[in-house]
């Protein structure tokens, strides 16, 4: 990750507490590339995880339907006949 040297200044209220962070425009425009680089591979990332699901999905949808089909009765007795 780049580090960005990025200068702060901060305004403070009267009690002392930082209420606002000022930026040089190159500051600024540098952190918003990067927030848009960082939403892309989040954005990349969540789509592959949603293709990873559906071909996990598919593939144990290919199991099921390799089993056979079992039906399931009561026999004399009350014996489970499968």
């Amino acid at each position: 990750m780049k580090n960005l040297a990025l200068n702060e200044q901060y305004l403070v209220d009267k009690d002392g507490r930082r209420v606002a962070v000022v930026l040089s425009i190159e500051a600024y425009q540098a952190m918003i590339k990067r927030l848009e680089e960082l939403e892309a591979f989040q954005s990349a990332r969540e789509e592959i995880n949603i293709v990873d699901q559906l071909l996990a999905e598919a593939k144990q949808g290919e199991a099921e339907e390799n089993l056979p089909t079992f039906r399931r009765r009561q026999g004399p007795g009350g014996m489970i006949v499968i």
